[in-house]
């Protein structure tokens, strides 16, 4: 599976990840520190920010000088459009899903079996 939602790239997803870790807002500067294996420069992470904002996944807001930026989807809602993205690219979701349900830890298998059972199927509504 990527590591990207189609729309994000490495670095925006590498971004968002900061973001989702400090869970609060961050100015530019602590983007960037938090990208410290990555060695980017103060105004590509900017430039990035202001494109998350303009693809509505963070937000901003100044306080003094600064521009502190925000997630506005969370880490768990990123991996389900992965998810989402992964089926729609394999081409026959049936398949994918069998091979993905086979290869699932037993306890990710125990938690989607009551997840599923706690879903009404349409047959089943008044």
């Amino acid at each position: 599976m990527r590591n990207t939602v189609p729309g994000l790239g490495s670095l925006e997803s590498a971004v968002m990840a900061v973001l989702w870790a400090a869970g609060r807002p961050l100015s530019v500067r602590e983007v960037v520190d938090g990208l410290a294996d990555r060695e980017p420069a103060y105004t590509t992470i900017s430039t990035v920010l202001e494109n998350l904002r303009r693809k509505d996944w963070v937000d901003r807001e100044r306080t003094g000088r600064l521009w502190f930026y925000r997630a506005l989807r969370d880490r768990a809602s990123y991996a389900a459009d992965r998810m989402h993205g992964a089926l729609d690219d394999s081409g026959d979701s049936e398949v994918a899903l069998l091979r993905f349900v086979d290869r699932m830890d037993p306890r990710d298998l125990d938690l989607l079996r009551d997840l599923l059972a706690d879903i009404p199927r349409p047959e089943d509504d008044p």
